[in-house]
């Protein structure tokens, strides 16, 4: 039987509160905002959502934060030089650099081993 958020909280992170301390430190708060009003703001959000908050904060630390991931989908789309989009990827949250480093390594895997159409023997 599949375990419900309350229990893996417990088991992984001890109570809702330790898991909320983890997740201070890897999450941006808003602008101008304490960590003891972020710590009351998360309170609030279920066990589930704070799961895939950790998950998403833990992989993007592991890509380098948001200036890792901004920087990676540039290299990918031949656009590092471009600052003013490299701005804009920076106002996107951390989940959606992810999907979108993740979708363009796909892209790039994909790619990478295929000729041209217009070079490709046709079979009969």
């Amino acid at each position: 039987m599949r375990k419900t958020p309350l229990q893996i909280v417990k088991e992984q992170h001890g109570s809702k509160a330790d898991l909320i301390t983890k997740l201070v430190g890897l999450i941006e708060s808003d602008d101008g905002e304490s960590d003891d009003d972020h710590k009351r703001r998360l309170r609030n959000v279920s066990n589930a959502k704070l799961l895939h908050l950790l998950d998403v904060g833990e992989r993007a630390k592991a890509a380098g934060g948001r200036d890792g991931l901004v920087a990676k989908v540039l290299e990918l789309k031949k656009q590092s030089k471009d600052h003013e989009y490299g701005d804009a990827l920076k106002k996107k949250s951390l989940g959606d650099l992810l999907d979108m480093v993740a979708s363009l390594q796909r892209r790039a895997d994909g790619k990478a081993g295929k000729k041209p159409l217009h070079l490709r023997t046709r079979k009969n």
